[in-house]
């Protein structure tokens, strides 16, 4: 019982003593629907866990001066999860892969694995986050935070439900192709600045939602999506709602290619294009979109839009291909391209950091930030 008390479904590891293996032992001997408690105050618990059975993992919690509970060895898992492991949910907890190279921190094929009020940070070129074949919950203010050649979070034919959460990638956001019906509500999703003008972190999309079913629908309701070059983009059969939500420096701010989108009361600030409908039905109503310069609301070959009550203030003195309304084509005169910005500088933006700057700003129980606190620098520090 060396640094390890309780029952056969319930165990506590104290990080600061636990020899190395200690912590997979002690996940294997845990029964289904058992609870593994980690504790770290000085020391992580350098580990790789094995999960074939359903169980929770509880953490101390993070708040600004916490130190992960786990990380995982160069080039292995946080955490594995097997097709056997009906629901796994990680509670409380702060993983992190420093070294991940092609390996996602958290690698999930059970059914269900959700992720609660918990921070996974990575660096590599995989996901942090990889589901496949089953439901992904991201809730009470979890946070992802990927310095990564690819996206932060990748679900295969799989459903997501994600609330109050936020994710930040140096390349893209989520890819996703689902297959039932999925929720993102009070997402957040930003690309951090730490490739802003290289080759690496160019096109990256912070949402590629691809909807393999015709009966699927995806509803997104006041999401934050920023620094992009395409912020939303959806394809496949299915039907999606994006509403009451912001999309800023973006190019195309929402690209749509599926059976049927509906874009309602959205803030969309893109260099090129707000809407583009490459394939389906769009119906856009209530929004407010600026800074185009080649159309508010465009529809492509294989595209058909219902609008009403758009409101679109272009870049300079307007667009000339602007789909809006009875303007008089007189005034949609759009400046070249060349007398704009030739370049955006990197972190120019109040909100926009490096990954290794960016810290969430944490509901830790317990914990309540002070009014000052975003003004030190040390407070969104775990």
């Amino acid at each position: 019982r060396y640094v390890y008390y309780g029952s056969r479904a319930d165990a506590t590891v104290d990080c600061d003593r636990a020899p190395p293996g200690y912590v997979e032992a002690t996940a294997r001997r845990i029964r289904p629907y058992g609870v593994l408690y980690l504790k770290a105050r000085n020391r992580s618990c350098m580990a790789s866990l094995d999960i074939d059975r359903s169980i929770t993992i509880v953490g101390q919690g993070y708040g600004p001066n916490t130190i992960p509970v786990l990380v995982a060895p160069d080039g292995e898992n946080c955490i594995r999860i097997s097709p056997n492991a009906d629901k796994v949910i990680l509670k409380n907890v702060y993983f992190s892969s420093p070294r991940g190279a092609n390996t996602p921190c958290v690698e999930a094929a059970g059914k269900e694995l959700t992720l609660q009020n918990s921070l996974i940070r990575y660096q590599g070129d995989n996901a942090a986050v990889h589901v496949a074949n089953g439901r992904f919950n991201m809730t009470e203010s979890s946070h992802i935070i990927a310095r990564t050649r690819g996206v932060a979070l990748a679900v295969q034919q799989g459903e997501i439900y994600a609330e109050n959460s936020e994710i930040a990638s140096t390349a893209g956001g989520v890819y996703a192709t689902l297959s039932g019906d999925s929720q993102l509500l009070g997402l957040s999703v930003q690309q951090l600045a730490d490739w802003h003008g290289f080759a690496r972190g160019e096109d990256a999309v912070g949402l590629d939602i691809k909807l393999d079913s015709a009966d699927s629908i995806l509803t997104m309701n006041d999401l934050k999506v920023a620094y992009f070059a395409r912020g939303i983009d959806l394809g496949g059969a299915g039907e999606a709602l994006i509403s009451h939500s912001l999309i800023s420096h973006s190019d195309h701010a929402v690209t749509v290619s599926v059976a049927r989108a509906r874009v309602i009361e959205n803030t969309l600030i893109a260099n090129e294009i707000g809407v583009d409908v490459e394939s389906g039905a769009a119906y856009v109503g209530r929004n407010q979109i600026a800074n185009v310069r080649t159309a508010g609301i465009l529809a492509q070959s294989d595209g058909e839009i219902r609008a009403v009550d758009n409101a679109i203030d272009p870049n300079g003195e307007g667009c000339p291909t602007l789909r809006w309304g009875n303007i008089d084509p007189s005034q949609r005169v759009c400046r070249p391209w060349f007398k704009g910005s030739a370049f955006d500088v990197p972190g120019d933006a109040a909100d926009q950091y490096m990954f290794d700057q960016f810290w969430p700003r944490m509901n830790a129980a317990g914990y309540s930030a002070p009014p000052d606190a975003l003004a030190r620098s040390d407070v969104n520090r775990p």
